[in-house]
C-alpha cells in the first residue's frame, strides 16, 4: 500500500512497487456500476478461515481508485523455553487497484503477491479478464535508448549455449555487448533514470511484462511523475 499526502505517493520501504494489466473481454461498464458492485465486497471474513474484500473507493468519471485487504492464516514457527513451536497468525496485505475505465487497463499499487491475489475476485466481480502488458523489444529498446541514464540492463534468452541471461552495468549504449547482445536475446528489464515528457526524471525498473519499481526521493514519489511513467509505459505497449 502506498499513502497519498501533499501530491506524494509514500511507499512502504524505498520502492513503489506496481503492475499494469490490459482489462481485456466483457464491458466495464460506467464508473456507477464498477463502484456499485466494488461496495457489494467490502472487506470481511471468509468462512472465518481468511478475509478479504474492497475499501476506499474513490472516482471520477473515467478512474476508479479502490483498496484491497486480504488477510490469511500462516503457520510460523516461534521459539519458546528452547523449543521450537507452530503458531497460527494472521498475514495481512493491502495494495491500491487503479481501473482506467476509458483506456482500459488496470494499475495496481502495492506488493506483488497482494496485487496477484486480488485479481480473480476483482476478474469475477468485474466480469472481465486481466491480462499481463507486454512491451516488444523494439519499446524496451526505445526507453532504454530515451531514459536520461541507464543503471542497469538485463538480457535473457541468448542464442550462445554457454551464456542464457547477461547483466549489462555501467556506460551500457557505448558498449560492444550492448549492440551485441541486444540483437540477441530479449531484454527482460532495465533500471535508470526515465526522462518525463514535463522535462522531470524518475528513477525507475521496467520489465517486458508491465511491472516497475519506482523508488523513493526524498519523502516521497511525486503522484504526477508516477501517472505520467505509466502513461508512457502504456502508450509503449503491445495491445
Amino acid at each position: 500500500m502506498a499513502l497519498q499526502v501533499n501530491g506524494l505517493i509514500i511507499p512502504q520501504g524505498m520502492v513503489l512497487p506496481l503492475r499494469l494489466y490490459h482489462v481485456n473481454g466483457g464491458s466495464l461498464g460506467n464508473a456507477e456500476t464498477i463502484v456499485r458492485k466494488l461496495k457489494e465486497h467490502p472487506v470481511e471474513f471468509k468462512n472465518r478461515r481468511f478475509y478479504e474484500g474492497f475499501s476506499d473507493i474513490d472516482t471520477d468519471s473515467n478512474m476508479i481508485s479502490v483498496y484491497y485487504t486480504v488477510g490469511q492464516q500462516v503457520t510460523v514457527q516461534r521459539m519458546k523455553n528452547d523449543q521450537l513451536i507452530a503458531e497460527v497468525v494472521y498475514s495481512q496485505g493491502k495494495c491500491e487497484y487503479i481501473i482506467h475505465i476509458r483506456e482500459r487497463y488496470l494499475e495496481c499499487r502495492g506488493k506483488s503477491w497482494v496485487a496477484k491475489k486480488g485479481l480473480a475476485p476483482l476478474m469475477e466481480l468485474l466480469g472481465v479478464e486481466f491480462n499481463s502488458v507486454n512491451l516488444n523489444e523494439t519499446a524496451m529498446i526505445d526507453l532504454c535508448k530515451d531514459a536520461a541514464s541507464l543503471k542497469t540492463v538485463q538480457i535473457s534468452e541468448l542464442e550462445n549455449p554457454a551464456i542464457s541471461r547477461i547483466q549489462l552495468n555501467g556506460d551500457i549504449l557505448n558498449s560492444a555487448e550492448w549492440a551485441m547482445y541486444r540483437r540477441q536475446g530479449v531484454i527482460r528489464y532495465f533500471k535508470g533514470y526515465i526522462e518525463l515528457p514535463s522535462g522531470s526524471q524518475i528513477s525507475a525498473q521496467i520489465s517486458n511484462k508491465g511491472t516497475l519499481r519506482i523508488d523513493k526521493r526524498g519523502d516521497g514519489i511525486p503522484a504526477q511523475d508516477v501517472i505520467s511513467v505509466v502513461s508512457l509505459v502504456m502508450k509503449m505497449a503491445e495491445n
